[in-house]
């Protein structure tokens, strides 16, 4: 047993030493001298060699309660000194040596290397303080749940969130009874993807606030495995995130409000970037244009240098450009595009790409057009009032003067004389149409048969068409129409458009005219000619004051028509073709 107990003392990795009642060291092993670095006979030349000196009376007193009184000393941490002086933390047992009559003689004290154990705990202690500061400051909820989801931890920061203290917050029954209940099956669908994959998991869900409306949280669920890679509870960490899903919902309702005003607007609206590319075009482009966006090809050769010009300054300059330019569509129509270009700058100030706001503004030209013609008519009005005035002044005089003459003439001279008046009579009939581009006329409306103003004008103009070789042709509907005009008004159309086709024919040629009762109380006078007719382009500024075709004309015959048939409530189309014709066609309505 001696040498078994011996044997144990010598190969034992922990320090052992005896020592009697008065504190002589009586034995240490091998481990001893290695551990502490001091001899079995250092320790008779001095036994407290190793007890640092401010430990030398603690250390005496703790075993003076042994050898006195046999208590036991286990678990005793203290600091040791090693030969070289270097400090060490052992974890001392000491026990008191009895002699077979149970009398102490001496104390045994085994002592363990505990400073990597105490390294440790006070890293782990650092770590733990470092932790709890992190949780007890941070501003995001860190929580933990056993397995049910019972509640076992939270952070301070619940209460910031939730309104509920961490007490408050940990007296609820689950963490179920506080979501919302749209978001608890997303729970524990997520609940069971960790208990099979033991991953973590993002998820986002409503928790009810203490004062009772929904808060958004973002949450991590971390699971916490044991040893043997079993679940043992989860960790949760949940960022408040409302005002950022009030910021998404109003950013939506506001690109679904934007969305919805450039879906809906007739304006063409498209995102451009810096090297010319569409990015985005409004659905308004296929509604009028046929296609997603407006093609360069289509825009009128004339103006495309503009259109790129204006376009490369806004690259340059970054700044807000407009231009005007025409554009074509699939059908051949030409309309007119206002664009304006805006450069969109990004947060860091860089320009990558441009808004383009296209509008049709072809009804404006057109408005601006007549405004023009218009003014053109006032301008006119007034000449006309002017001329007018000038003229009837001397055809007074000349008609009182050849009245006056007319008793002493032979009556052989006064067929002279008569055609003279009514040569005065029909210039002064003229001048009145003069008047009719200065300022509105009280018409002397009365029912009157068409077809017999027809007869009566092409008899007029018989004689200079049977001169030109011309031969006029009348085609009239079977039943007579009456219509309600002023009949020199109505003349003096039949005659300018009749005129018209006499000067456009050039060698034998026919003018032929037609009558025809529509369905609804009107009647199509229709005029035809196979003269040299009038090329596309013209036709739309046919009726412009002072735009002719003619060497010697003035532009107002037409004109002073369509305002007569304008007055008549009627409408007047002309359509021509080159060395094919034209056709002049006059819809009035027909009296009661």
């Amino acid at each position: 047993m001696k040498e078994l107990l011996q044997s144990l003392v010598e190969t034992t990795t922990d320090a052992i030493s005896i020592r009697d009642m008065q504190g002589n060291i009586l034995l240490v092993n091998l481990a001893f001298e290695q551990f502490y670095g001091w001899t079995y006979q250092d320790l008779l030349h001095d036994p407290y060699c190793l007890v640092p000196e401010p430990l030398i009376t603690e250390t005496k007193e703790r075993f003076h309660l042994i050898k006195s009184f046999g208590k036991k000393l286990s678990g005793y941490e203290t600091v040791r000194k090693r030969k070289d002086g270097t400090m060490v933390q052992v974890c001392l047992t000491a026990s008191p040596i009895r002699d077979s009559a149970g009398n102490i003689v001496g104390t045994s004290v085994i002592a363990r290397d505990v400073t990597y154990r105490k390294m440790a705990e006070e890293a782990l202690r650092e770590s733990e303080a470092k932790y709890r500061i992190l949780v007890e400051n941070t501003t995001d909820i860190i929580s933990t749940y056993d397995l049910s989801m019972k509640k076992i931890f939270v952070s301070p920061s619940v209460e910031l969130h939730l309104g509920y203290t961490p007490y408050e917050y940990l007296q609820k029954d689950t963490l179920a009874a506080l979501i919302h209940p749209d978001d608890v099956n997303t729970l524990l669908d997520l609940r069971q993807s960790i208990a099979i994959h033991k991953k973590n998991v993002q998820m986002e869900c409503r928790v009810q606030h203490k004062d009772g409306y929904w808060v958004y949280l973002e949450s991590r669920c971390v699971p916490i495995l044991s040893e043997n890679n079993e679940i043992e509870s989860y960790l949760i960490v949940s960022r408040n995130i409302t005002e950022r899903k009030q910021s998404e919902e109003a950013l939506r309702k506001s690109e679904e409000q934007y969305r919805f005003i450039a879906e809906n607007t007739a304006d063409f609206i498209s995102v451009i970037d810096k090297n010319g590319d569409t990015m985005y075009s409004s659905p308004s482009h296929v509604k009028k244009l046929g296609t997603d966006r407006i093609n360069f090809h289509n825009i009128h050769p004339d103006d495309a240098p503009t259109v790129c010009e204006r376009f490369s300054y806004m690259l340059q300059s970054k700044t807000p450009i407009t231009c005007e330019y025409r554009y074509t569509l699939e059908n051949g129509d030409w309309i007119y595009f206002e664009s304006i270009g805006m450069p969109f700058f990004n947060t860091d100030g860089e320009c990558q790409h441009f808004f383009n706001i296209t509008r049709d503004i072809t009804e404006r030209k057109q408005n601006e057009e007549l405004l023009l013609r218009t003014e053109k008519l006032s301008v006119i009005g007034g000449l006309a009032a002017s001329i007018a005035h000038e003229i009837r002044n001397p055809l007074t005089s000349l008609k009182g003067f050849i009245q006056y003459l007319q008793p002493s003439i032979s009556e052989k001279s006064s067929t002279i004389t008569d055609i003279m008046l009514s040569e005065l009579d029909r210039i002064n009939f003229i001048v009145s149409e003069l008047l009719v581009l200065a300022k509105p006329q009280n018409l002397h409306v009365k029912s009157i048969l068409l077809h017999r103003i027809i007869e009566n004008v092409v008899k007029f103009l018989a004689s200079e068409a049977h001169l030109k070789n011309i031969e006029i042709n009348t085609t009239f509907s079977n039943i007579p129409i009456t219509i309600n005009c002023e009949e020199n008004q109505l003349k003096q159309v039949f005659i300018n458009i009749m005129k018209n086709s006499l000067d456009a024919i050039s060698a034998i040629g026919e003018i032929h005219i037609q009558t025809k009762l529509l369905s609804d109380n009107q009647v199509l006078i229709r005029f035809s000619d196979n003269g040299c007719g009038i090329s596309q382009e013209l036709l739309p500024r046919l009726g412009e004051p002072f735009y002719t075709s003619k060497e010697k004309g003035t532009g107002l015959g037409l004109l002073v028509s369509n305002k007569i048939i304008k007055d008549h409530q009627g409408r007047i189309n002309i359509t021509s073709e080159i060395n094919k014709g034209t056709i002049v066609e006059i819809t009035l309505p027909i009296s009661s």
